[in-house]
């Protein structure tokens, strides 16, 4: 049996051709690119001009970065640097012979083709990993405070930076600041700036502020997040009194799935091959665990284990026990390759490994993209994170449901009561689903 029938790749002179097809420089045969090299080869030389000075000097901290893109996939590398604006902006830092830093990148325009620069930096070596959701607070408090008056300033800048800023910084330092908390802190910032200047446009100030102008504001603007700014104003004696901006309770959940739905939803994720991996998973934990798409979609793969007794997720703190067939389903997506090509394939060394890779795959993919994906294929969310997590608090005290979800356990006190007071709201809410 020859090479052909065994599915390989032949040389010319076995295929009847005198040409050989290998590269001339290192001799790999097949798919050459240009000048007879093979595409590694010439990726490998358009590598080193693209980082090195105008005298064809290499820095040594881009030593890294040159050599994990010279063994990535040389077509995937080689389409970055032809049409990428990250690619363009690397070349740049290299031309000016300084060593980059996260503030040299923090000093450019921060969007996507930056922020996949720095990802890919980090993953190489080439620049410490940091807490991204806080470093890009503080790059936006900037950003949202440049250009307002000097006085408003002189103001804001203290609440963001000692009341805002103080706290997420000690969140990101325990590993436990997310990209909802930081969407939340930017919220009350937002509404800090805007207050302030309601004040100045009512000819007003913090000295002169009473709880019926207070009212006034939170009477038009009722979902604005201002309690946080309030509060440190009355602590720092900024107002000529105690004030109070009552917060604006969110609404009890109303958007639930009946069981059979969730059930029937349950077997389509747990047994339906037509839908997509990660559908099937996102689906699976929503409706098993009641666990959020944010919270699944930072998991990684050492948060599987497979024991002698079964297979266990680790979500929070405690592993959970898996149902077999999603088991299954995690260790197939944990083994298999990224399911696009990157410039880097899945990080190695102290990098996480993430069970939902994005792009790069050193970070998750992100939460917009999966709901999306989850709506197409009929698959919702909220309404089924909702049933599960009232289906479950139902049966469990608290305690056992906040270890068992990974849930703060005033939040599970929070649905145990809801489940108690208003089981009658719950089923009236199902059935208004059904109709």
């Amino acid at each position: 049996m020859d090479r052909s029938e065994l599915g390989l790749d032949l040389c010319g002179p076995c295929a009847g051709s005198e040409i050989d097809y290998a590269c001339r420089r290192c001799g790999f045969p097949g798919n050459i690119y240009a000048d007879g090299c093979c595409g590694r080869c010439v990726v490998s030389d358009r590598v080193q001009d693209f980082l090195s000075d105008e005298d064809g000097n290499l820095a040594a901290q881009l030593r890294p970065l040159k050599e994990k893109l010279t063994a990535a996939n040389p077509w995937a590398v080689g389409n970055w640097l032809a049409t990428s604006k990250g690619a363009r902006l690397l070349a740049d830092l290299a031309a000016q012979q300084a060593e980059i830093s996260h503030d040299v990148l923090d000093g450019l325009e921060q969007d996507g083709s930056t922020r996949y620069l720095r990802e890919l930096l980090v993953t190489t070596g080439v620049l410490p990993r940091r807490d991204e959701n806080f470093a890009r607070l503080r790059l936006w408090l900037d950003a949202a405070l440049d250009g307002l008056p000097a006085a408003r300033v002189r103001v804001l800048r203290p609440f963001a930076e000692w009341c805002i800023l103080r706290d997420a910084r000690r969140r990101s330092e325990r590993g436990t600041y997310t990209p909802g908390a930081a969407s939340v802190d930017r919220m009350e910032i937002r509404a800090a700036i805007e207050f302030a200047a309601w004040l100045e446009m009512e000819d007003l100030d913090l000295g002169s502020l009473t709880q019926g102008k207070l009212d006034l504001w939170l009477a038009s603007r009722p979902t604005r997040r201002i309690g946080a700014f309030i509060r440190w104003s009355v602590a720092r004696r900024l107002t000529p009194g105690k004030l109070t901006a009552v917060p604006k309770h969110s609404g009890l959940p109303t958007q639930f799935l009946s069981s059979e739905e969730q059930h029937e939803q349950l077997r389509r994720c747990l047994n339906d091959s037509e839908l997509p991996l990660e559908v099937r998973i996102v689906g699976a934990l929503t409706r098993l665990y009641g666990l959020p798409t944010a919270r699944i979609l930072q998991l990684t793969t050492d948060r599987f284990q497979r024991e002698d007794d079964g297979a266990y997720l680790t979500v929070d703190q405690n592993p959970v026990l898996l149902p077999p067939r999603l088991a299954r389903l995690i260790e197939e997506q944990a083994a298999r390759p990224v399911g696009h090509v990157s410039i880097l394939e899945q990080p190695d060394g102290d990098h996480p490994r993430y069970l939902l890779p994005g792009r790069p795959p050193s970070r998750p993919r992100s939460a917009a993209g999966i709901h999306s994906l989850m709506r197409r294929h009929g698959l919702p969310g909220l309404s089924a994170r909702n049933t599960s997590m009232i289906e479950a608090v139902a049966d469990l005290p608290p305690i056992v449901a906040s270890d068992l979800f990974g849930i703060h356990p005033d939040t599970a006190h929070r649905w145990a009561r809801f489940a108690q007071d208003s089981w009658a709201d719950y089923l009236a809410a199902c059935a208004a689903t059904e109709q």
